[in-house]
């Protein structure tokens, strides 16, 4: 084709996107000079919804931006994710362009939608299932195999669309992790480690009062590398099922057997633990010294009476936590009233924060005071997280408490305490959809856990690596 063919197409086609122009300009309804219209006539570019990165580990940050857009404009952005029993989740909201043709999720507000507020885990923790089983309220399920994928679109007001996917996952394909079974001298659990390199820092890992192992969790960690033993000491296998009398022997052979390991770098070995498992790491750092990092997140102050699958019967007879040598450790009975046990029995306590008060205020104050934990024998670095709105047991008290009594006896290791502001008994998890989670006897908001989630997760991984890497 000839430069003037060309040049006179181009011309052509210039005088069409004018009178069409035109008859937009005269025809349109009041308000339409609102609309960059010339931007909208005359793009550069398409419209795109960009997510990054989009695919990343668990607990990775994210940006949510759309261009392409006139000034003023408005876009409507559609969030869907399938959790892991096949419900499908949904949430949207309306946006409108700035000057420049962006929409950036992080900063701006919708117009309307599922959530207000600049909040980028807003389309998150705002969505709903679609085809639930039932009327009853349900919370997102996720995927503890695969991680999480979100699927993201968005349609502008002249008929273009877009789509972004958002995927978490807790173990990259392009760095593997290998996975050793811990089943000798009645040990169990499961270690995970980075594939290439090594020796590791190691991470023992534990859980709270579900027991088990959770290997979603352990791959999450060890895959920012680290060499981690999420060790089972209820609940598992041939183990015990019922929280009570464990011994705190059990968690030093298992330190003994991660020195042991090619993978693990033995004089490099952190602690971490959630709710029961952050009282059991402040018991276990306060008695041992091999430890060069401890993680607390929503932990106890004390040694608690133990769970046991027998408490709701007339004969119960309470019972410690752990032991040591055999005895059980002193530990806080718990006073409940008959209402909050029948309740509690059909699953409709939904807080066991009052409990928990009235057992530490009307309880033996002997046995109380040596149920304290001594946080103040722990030789090591010790990062406590906790959320304000717990209802699990008021775990963010507990904090504070050890804060004070450690500055007071000159704790001379680092010591920091990360207090999530209407935050609960799960705010120290990066779960994407939150959905639902709020309230309960977890407590908490949706968008104050998925905030906290996040800030918990970057905080115990630089910790960590602050401490262990060295």
């Amino acid at each position: 084709m000839s430069s003037r063919n060309a040049k006179s197409l181009k011309n052509r086609a210039f005088f069409t996107l004018w009178v069409i122009g035109c008859i937009f300009l005269f025809t349109a309804g009041p308000g339409s000079a609102e609309i960059d219209l010339s931007a909208a006539l005359f793009r550069a570019s398409d419209l795109q919804i960009g997510v990054a990165p989009a695919l990343a580990l668990y607990g990775t940050p994210f940006s949510i931006r759309l261009t392409g857009l006139a000034r003023g404009e408005q876009v409507t952005v559609t969030a869907q994710s399938t959790d892991q029993r096949k419900i499908l989740w949904e949430s949207s909201a309306v946006f409108e362009a700035g000057d420049s043709g962006v929409v950036d999720l992080a900063v701006q507000a919708p117009v309307s939608g599922s959530y207000s507020g600049a909040d980028i885990y807003g389309l998150l923790w705002s969505m709903q299932p679609k085809n639930p089983p039932s009327q009853k309220k349900i919370g997102y399920r996720e995927d503890e195999t695969y991680g999480t994928v979100v699927d993201f679109s968005a349609a502008d007001t002249i008929g273009r669309s877009a789509s972004a996917r958002l995927e978490r996952v807790f173990e990259l394909p392009s760095r593997k992790l290998v996975r050793v079974a811990l089943e000798q001298d009645g040990l169990r659990g499961v270690m995970y480690h980075p594939e290439q390199g090594g020796p590791f820092p190691g991470v023992l890992l534990l859980a709270g009062s579900g027991g088990g192992v959770y290997e979603w969790l352990t791959k999450a960690l060890a895959s920012n590398g680290f060499a981690v033993l999420n060790l089972a000491y209820f609940n598992y296998k041939d183990l015990p099922r019922e929280l009570v009398e464990i011994p705190v022997e059990y968690f030093e052979r298992a330190v003994e057997w991660m020195k042991a390991q090619p993978s693990v770098k033995p004089d490099r070995i952190g602690l971490a633990g959630g709710s029961k498992g952050g009282e059991l790491a402040l018991l276990l750092a306060s008695r041992f010294i091999d430890f060069r990092a401890v993680v607390a997140w929503t932990p106890g102050e004390h040694v608690w009476e133990g769970l046991s699958l027998k408490f709701f019967d007339k004969d119960y007879t309470p019972i410690s936590s752990w032991s040591h040598k055999g005895k059980p450790l002193p530990y806080v009975h718990f006073i409940y009233l008959p209402e909050e046990r029948e309740k509690e029995k059909t699953g409709e306590l939904r807080s066991y924060v009052a409990a928990h008060d009235r057992s530490l205020a009307q309880g033996d104050k002997d046995e109380i005071a040596k149920a304290v934990i001594p946080a103040e024998k722990i030789k090591s670095p010790l990062l406590l997280i906790s959320g304000t709105d717990d209802q699990t047991w008021p775990a963010d008290r507990f904090c504070r408490n050890i804060v004070a009594k450690l500055k007071k006896s000159g704790f001379r290791y680092e010591l920091k305490h990360i207090s999530h502001t209407g935050g609960g008994h799960m705010s120290f998890l990066p779960t994407l959809i939150t959905a639902n989670r709020g309230g309960g006897v977890s407590g908490g908001s949706a968008p104050a856990d998925a905030k906290a989630g996040f800030v918990s997760w970057e905080e115990t991984l630089l910790f960590l690596h602050r401490h262990l890497d060295r």
